[in-house]
C-alpha cells in the first residue's frame, strides 16, 4: 500500500540486503585490518547520500555529450562507476558486522533514541541515513522512534511528506503493527486540523488584504495534502492487516472528528463500526457523530446518536453543543435555543459560551443582528470575545461604525488572545471612517493583549496618514506599529513596512521640500526591520542630507552615522558623489560628541569602495582619519615582482575575455609558471570560470591544473589553500554550467574535503547544471534545496545566485518564495537587483497572475535600475496583458514605453503584438499581417515560423477559418529560401487548427508529413494535441499507443518525445472524455511518481476529483 510515491526506497533496501549477505559470508572478519591498497582504490565509497541532489544529478545521464569523460587528465580525480562520488558521512563509521541481528536492532534503536532526545529532527534523520548506509538491521521499533520524532519535533505548519516517506520505506521490509498505524493516523489527523485552521485564517486574511490570488493558491496547496484521505487509507490498511483492534480509542475519535469536519459520513461510519464492543465510546466519539450528521443535513441520525450517548454516558456539554450546532446546520434555530435554554439546565449540564456563540454566529450570518444582540444580552454565562466577535465582524462588513464601536468597547473587556481578526477588522473600519486616532488605539489594545499588528494592517495605518499628507502623524504611526511588533514579525513585515516608509519619504519630498530631519527619523525607525538602508530610502536620505545642512544636528550617535554610511554604500557613483559624501560625514563626525567612532566593517567597506573607484586622494584622506590598525586588511605593499606577475595574470584574463583561451593558457604556462611564479589568485579565479562558461572546458582544465600546481609550489600554505579553493570553485562553475555534473560533483567534493563550501555563484551554477539532468522534474524544489544548503553553510550569496533561484521559482509559479528571496537579497545581504533579477521576479508575478506585484516591481525597476532595462521584463508585461489578462491598450502602452526608451523589440515582442491584434477582440488581422513587414523595416528582424504560426492559430482556432489557416501554412512551407529549421511550431498550429475544427484525419496526414520533412524535437506539445483529438473522438487505443511511445527520460535518444506535465494532463482528459476514470487515475499516479511540482500535479488531479 502506497500513500505517496516512494522516494528511492529500493536503493536503501538493496544496500541493506547486500550488507547482510556480506556479514553472513564473513561473520568473524576483523574490521581493523584494512583491505589491500588496490582494493581501497577500486572499491567505491558507500557512505554517500543517494538522495543528495548533486549525486542524483551526477549519477544520471545529462545533456552533456562531450568526449572528455572518456579522456580524463590525471590532474583531476577519477570517479568510479556512474558518478558514485563520496560524501563524508554525518556520523562516525562503526562496525555492525560483529553484532548479532538482535543486538544490531537494539544499538540502532539506542542511537536513534539518543538523537531524538536532543530534540533535533534533522539529527534523527541523519542518524537514520547513517544506520542504513552502515547496513544495520532496523526494527519496527527503530522506525517507530523516527516516526514519533516527526510527530513531535516537526516544525509547526510543515506537511508530513518526509514522515510518510519513512513509512513507505519501512513497509518494504517490515509489516507494520497497530502501534505504527496509530502513530501515523494521529499525526495525519493533527495535521488535517492544523490545515483547516490555517485555511480559515488565510481566508480571513484574504478578506482583509484583498490579495485573493496568492491566498487562494496557498489554500489550494494546503488542501492538496489530503491528510484525511491518507489517514483513511492507513485505517483501511490496518483493517486488511487484521490489526485494527490494536488501535487506541483516541485514534478512532480523532478520525471521527476529522471526517466530521469534512462531512464524510461514509468514512466516519466505517470507523465507528470498527470500534470493538469493549472500546469506550466517549463524549468525543458522539460529539463527532452528532456534528457529522448535522453537517450532512441528517438531523434524525444526529438525534439518534445523541440519544444513544445519553443512554450510556453521563451528561457532557460538548455533545449538547454538538447537537446545537447540528440543529443550526439544519436550520432548526428554535430547537437549538431549546437545547441551551431548557435541556441543558434540566439535565444538569454546565452551559458554556460555546453553544451561545454558535447561535450568535448563525444570526449574524443571516443578518439578524437584533436577535444576535438580544441573545447576547440574555446569556446565562458571561460572554467572551467569541460572543462579541461575530457581531463586530458583521458591523464592520456593513460599515456600521457607531454600532461596531459599541460592540468593540464591550469586546476589549474580555480575553483578547483569540480576537485578533476582529480587532484588525475594526481598525480598518476606523480608517475607512477617518477615525485614525481610534485605529491607533486598537493597535495599542493589541499590544496590551500580547497581540501584534500584521503587515497589512500596519502598512494601511501608516499609508492612511500619508494620503492625508500628515507626515508627523505618519511617522508616529510607523513607530507605534513597529514598537508593537516582535523582531520576527518585523522581519516578516519588512517589505510592507519599507513600502510604507517610502511613501512617507515621498510625501516629505512633495510637501516639505525633502527635509532631512523627518526622512532621517523614518530611516532610523525602519532600520529595526532592515539590516541596512534599502536603496529606495538611501537615495532620498543622502540627497536630503546634502541639501539641508542646517538639519544635521539630529545625527548624533555612532548608530546614526552608521546609517548614513550604509546609505552611501547602497548607491552608485551616478546617484551620489561617494567620496565627497563620506569625507563630509567624517568632518561632521569630528564635531560630534562621540568623535570618529565607527565599526571596522564600515571603515573597510568605504575604503574598498574608494580604492575601486581609483580615487587615491580620497582613499588617503579616509585612511588618515581612522586608526591605521583598522585598515591593516586593506593595506598590503606590493613589490615589483608581484606587480609584474599580477599584470601578466590580468593579461590571462584579458585573453579569455577576448575569447582567445588558447592564448590565455600560453601566457600562464610560458610567462608565469615556467618562470617559477604563481599567478595572482583573483584573475585566475575569474579566468577559469569564464573559460568554462564559454564552453572551453579543456582550456579551463589546463588553466586550473597549471594554477593549482604553481600555488602549491610557490605560495605559503594558508595563501595556497585559499588560492586553490578559489580555482576549484571556478572549475566547478565551468563544468556545472556546461551540464557536466559528474565532473562538477568531483570538484564539489574536493571543496568539501578542504573544509569549505562552494560560493554563491558556484551553487547557482550547480543549480543550472542539475536542471539539465535527466532526473530533474521539479527545478523549483531543486532550487530551494540548493538555496537551503548554501544558507545552512553560511555561504554569502551573490546576485547571480539569487537570479538563478528566483528564475527557477518563477518557472514553477512559486510567487511567495520568489518575492521573499527578492526582498531577502536586498535586506539581508545588501545586494542590488540587476535587470536580470527584475526580469526573473516580474516573470514570477506574471506566471502566478499577480498583476499588482508585477506592475509594482516593473515601476520599481524603471525607477531604480542603474542601467537601461532589458527587453525581457517588457515582454513579460506585454505577455501578461495579451495572454493572462487580455487588455490590448495596456499591452501597447508597455510597447510604447519600450520605444520611448529606445529598446529594440525582439522577435518575441512582435509575436506578442500580433497576438494582441489577432487573438484579442476586436480582431485586427490586417495590423497583425502588417507587423510582419514592420519587423523587417523597423527592427531589421526577419519573421520566423512562430510569427506565421500565430496567424494560423488565429485563423484556425479563433476565427474557425481553416482555409485561411491552410493558406498561411502553405505559404510558410513554400518558403524554401527562408526555411529556418524550426517549422515545428507551424505544424503545431496547423494541427491545432484541424483538431479544433473536427478534422482529425487531415491532422494525422499533416503529422505524418511533418515526421518525414523535419527533425522533430523532444517536445510533446504536438503529440498532446493528437491525444486531445483522439480522446474527443473516442479513439482511446490510439491515444494510449501514442502516449506509451513517449518517454520520461530527458536524455532519451534524438527523435523520442519526452512526456511533460501537459502530456499527462492530455492523457487524463482523453480518458475522462470517455468516462474511464480509473485509467485517468492510473495516469495521475504515474505523474505523481515523476515528482513534478505539487501545484502542477494538483491542477491535473482537480480534473478527476473536482
Amino acid at each position: 500500500m502506497h500513500i505517496s510515491c516512494p522516494n528511492n526506497t529500493s536503493s536503501s533496501s538493496s544496500t541493506r540486503q547486500h550488507n547482510r549477505r556480506r556479514r553472513q559470508r564473513h561473520p568473524r572478519r576483523n574490521q581493523k585490518q584494512p583491505p589491500p591498497p588496490q582494493q581501497q582504490q577500486q572499491q567505491p565509497d558507500q557512505n554517500w547520500d543517494k538522495n543528495d541532489l548533486l549525486t542524483k544529478a551526477s549519477s544520471a545521464r545529462s545533456h552533456h555529450t562531450d568526449d572528455d569523460d572518456n579522456n580524463n587528465n590525471n590532474t583531476y580525480p577519477q570517479a568510479e562507476g556512474a558518478g558514485f562520488l563520496p560524501t563524508p558521512p554525518p556520523s562516525p563509521l562503526t562496525t555492525p558486522q560483529q553484532l548479532a541481528s538482535s543486538d544490531e536492532a537494539r544499538v540502532a534503536e539506542e542511537r536513534l533514541l539518543a538523537s531524538k532526545r536532543d530534540g533535533n529532527l534533522k539529527a534523527v534523520m541523519s542518524e537514520l541515513a547513517t544506520l542504513k548506509r552502515q547496513g544495520y538491521t532496523l526494527s519496527e521499533q527503530a522506525y517507530a522512534i523516527v516516526l514519533e520524532a516527526h510527530a513531535c519535533l516537526r516544525r509547526e505548519g510543515s506537511p508530513l511528506t518526509h514522515m510518510l516517506q519513512v513509512y513507505e520505506e519501512m513497509i518494504t521490509t517490515i509489516r507494520p503493527s497497530g502501534n505504527t498505524f496509530s502513530l501515523l493516523i494521529r499525526a495525519l489527523c493533527k495535521r488535517d486540523i492544523e490545515v483547516q485552521k490555517t485555511v480559515a485564517m488565510l481566508r480571513r486574511q484574504s478578506d482583509r488584504a484583498g490579495d485573493d490570488k496568492q491566498h487562494h493558491s496557498d489554500i489550494a496547496a494546503l488542501q492538496l495534502e489530503g491528510n484525511a484521505d491518507k489517514a483513511l487509507t492507513l485505517f483501511n490498511t490496518a483493517i486488511a492487516h487484521g490489526c485494527v483492534g490494536e488501535l487506541q480509542v483516541d485514534v478512532f475519535n480523532q478520525l471521527l472528528r476529522v471526517f466530521s469536519h469534512h462531512g464524510n459520513k461514509e468514512s466516519a461510519l466505517r470507523v465507528y463500526n470498527h470500534m470493538t464492543p469493549i472500546m469506550p465510546k466517549t463524549s468525543v466519539t458522539f460529539a463527532a457523530l452528532v456534528n457529522l450528521f448535522g453537517r450532512a443535513g441528517d438531523i434524525d441520525s444526529a438525534r439518534e446518536y445523541f440519544a444513544e450517548f445519553k443512554r450510556h454516558n453521563p451528561p457532557c456539554c460538548h455533545v449538547y453543543s454538538a447537537l446545537v450546532d447540528a440543529y443550526l446546520k439544519c436550520g432548526l434555530i428554535d430547537d437549538a435555543l431549546r437545547i441551551v435554554r431548557n435541556d441543558m439546565p434540566q439535565d444538569d449540564v454546565k452551559v458554556t459560551t460555546i453553544p451561545y456563540n454558535a447561535i450568535i454566529r448563525h444570526y449574524c450570518a443571516r443578518g439578524e443582528m437584533d436577535r444576535a444582540k438580544m441573545l447576547l444580552a440574555t446569556m446565562t454565562v458571561s460572554p467572551d470575545s467569541s460572543s462579541y466577535g461575530p457581531i463586530l465582524s458583521a458591523y464592520c462588513q456593513a460599515n456600521e461604525f457607531s454600532l461596531a464601536t459599541d460592540i468593540y468597547n464591550s469586546l476589549i473587556k474580555t480575553d483578547l488572545s483569540k480576537a485578533y481578526g476582529n480587532l484588525a477588522n475594526y481598525a480598518l473600519l476606523c480608517l475607512k471612517n477617518d477615525r485614525s486616532d481610534k485605529a491607533l488605539e486598537v493597535v495599542e489594545d493589541m499590544r496590551m493583549a500580547g497581540l501584534e499588528p500584521d503587515a497589512v494592517l500596519s502598512e494601511r495605518v501608516v499609508v492612511y496618514f500619508v494620503q492625508k499628507t500628515q507626515v508627523p502623524e505618519a511617522i508616529g504611526a510607523l513607530q507605534t506599529v513597529m514598537e508593537a511588533m516582535s523582531s520576527r514579525s518585523l522581519s516578516k513585515a519588512s517589505p510592507r513596512l519599507i513600502h510604507a516608509a517610502t511613501k512617507i519619504v515621498d510625501c516629505v519630498a512633495c510637501t516639505m521640500d525633502g527635509r532631512f530631519a523627518p526622512i532621517f527619523t523614518v530611516v532610523r525607525a525602519i532600520s529595526a526591520c532592515s539590516a541596512g538602508v534599502p536603496v529606495c530610502l538611501a537615495r532620498p536620505l543622502a540627497n536630503s542630507y546634502r541639501q539641508h545642512p542646517s538639519e544635521r544636528s539630529c545625527v548624533s550617535s555612532p548608530r546614526d552615522f552608521h546609517l548614513l554610511y550604509e546609505a552611501a554604500l547602497a548607491l552608485t557613483e551616478e546617484e551620489l558623489p561617494f567620496a565627497e559624501f563620506v569625507l563630509d560625514l567624517v568632518s561632521t563626525m569630528r564635531l560630534s560628541d562621540n568623535g570618529l567612532v565607527l565599526s571596522q566593517d564600515i571603515v573597510l567597506r568605504v575604503l574598498s569602495r574608494l580604492q575601486l573607484m581609483g580615487d587615491v586622494d580620497a582613499a588617503m584622506a579616509w585612511k588618515a582619519a581612522f586608526d591605521p590598525q583598522s585598515l591593516s586588511m586593506a593595506l598590503s605593499p606590493h613589490d615589483d615582482k608581484i606587480s609584474t606577475v599580477d599584470s601578466l595574470s590580468k593579461d590571462v584574463m584579458r585573453a579569455v575575455t577576448r575569447g582567445d583561451t588558447r592564448e590565455a593558457v600560453r601566457i600562464l604556462r610560458e610567462q608565469i609558471v615556467s618562470m617559477g611564479h604563481a599567478p595572482s589568485p583573483e584573475p585566475m579565479r575569474d579566468a577559469i570560470a569564464l573559460t568554462g562558461k564559454q564552453g572551453h572546458l579543456d582550456d579551463a582544465q589546463q588553466l586550473y591544473s597549471l594554477s593549482t600546481k604553481a600555488f602549491r609550489q610557490h605560495l605559503e600554505q594558508q595563501r595556497a589553500q585559499r588560492a586553490i579553493y578559489m580555482a576549484t570553485n571556478s572549475i566547478l562553475i565551468g563544468y556545472a554550467q556546461q551540464g557536466n555534473m559528474v565532473r562538477a560533483k568531483q570538484y564539489y567534493d574536493q571543496i568539501k574535503k578542504m573544509g569549505q563550501y562552494p560560493d554563491g555563484n558556484a551553487y547557482a551554477s550547480l543549480l543550472l547544471g542539475t536542471a539539465q539532468s535527466a532526473s530533474t522534474t521539479d527545478e523549483a524544489t531543486d532550487a530551494l534545496i540548493i538555496y537551503d544548503e548554501a544558507k545552512r553553510h553560511h555561504v554569502k550569496p551573490t546576485t547571480f545566485f539569487y537570479n538563478v533561484v528566483i528564475s527557477k521559482l518563477a518557472k514553477a509559479r512559486k510567487l511567495e518564495p520568489a518575492l521573499r528571496l527578492f526582498d531577502e537579497m536586498q535586506r539581508l545581504f545588501k545586494l542590488t537587483p540587476n535587470a536580470i533579477t527584475y526580469g526573473a521576479v516580474i516573470s514570477a508575478c506574471v506566471r502566478a497572475g499577480s498583476e499588482a506585484h508585477a506592475c509594482r516591481l516593473f515601476e520599481e525597476m524603471l525607477q531604480q535600475q542603474r542601467q537601461e532595462p532589458r527587453i525581457g521584463p517588457f515582454n513579460n508585461m506585454i505577455q501578461f496583458y495579451v495572454r493572462q489578462q487580455p487588455n490590448r491598450e495596456r499591452a501597447l502602452s508597455y510597447f510604447a514605453e519600450m520605444r520611448r526608451r529606445q529598446i529594440t523589440p525582439s522577435a518575441h515582442t512582435y509575436k506578442l503584438l500580433m497576438e494582441a491584434y489577432c487573438m484579442m477582440a476586436p480582431y485586427d488581422m490586417e495590423t497583425a499581417h502588417q507587423l510582419l513587414a514592420d519587423m523587417e523595416s523597423e527592427s531589421k528582424l526577419r519573421p520566423q515560423p512562430t510569427h506565421y504560426a500565430t496567424l494560423i492559430y488565429a485563423y484556425g482556432t479563433i476565427h474557425k477559418d481553416v482555409e485561411r489557416a491552410q493558406k498561411v501554412f502553405d505559404q510558410v512551407m513554400g518558403m524554401k529560401r527562408r526555411r529556418s529549421g524550426d517549422e515545428e511550431v507551424v505544424y503545431q498550429a496547423m494541427l491545432d487548427t484541424l483538431i479544433t475544427n473536427d478534422q482529425l484525419e487531415r491532422a494525422e496526414k499533416i503529422y505524418e508529413r511533418m515526421c518525414k520533412e523535419i527533425s522533430k524535437s523532444s517536445s510533446p506539445y504536438i503529440e498532446n494535441l493528437l491525444l486531445r483529438g483522439y480522446g474527443q473522438k473516442g479513439m482511446v487505443s490510439k491515444a494510449e499507443a501514442l502516449f506509451e511511445r513517449m518517454s520520461d527520460d530527458k536524455a532519451c535518444p534524438a527523435g523520442v518525445v519526452v512526456r511533460e506535465p501537459s502530456t499527462y494532463e492530455a492523457m487524463v482528459r482523453a480518458y475522462l472524455d470517455n468516462s474511464m476514470v480509473s485509467k485517468a487515475k492510473s495516469i495521475l499516479d504515474r505523474m505523481v511518481c515523476r515528482q513534478f511540482p505539487e501545484k502542477v500535479v494538483a491542477s491535473v488531479a482537480s480534473l478527476i476529483f473536482d
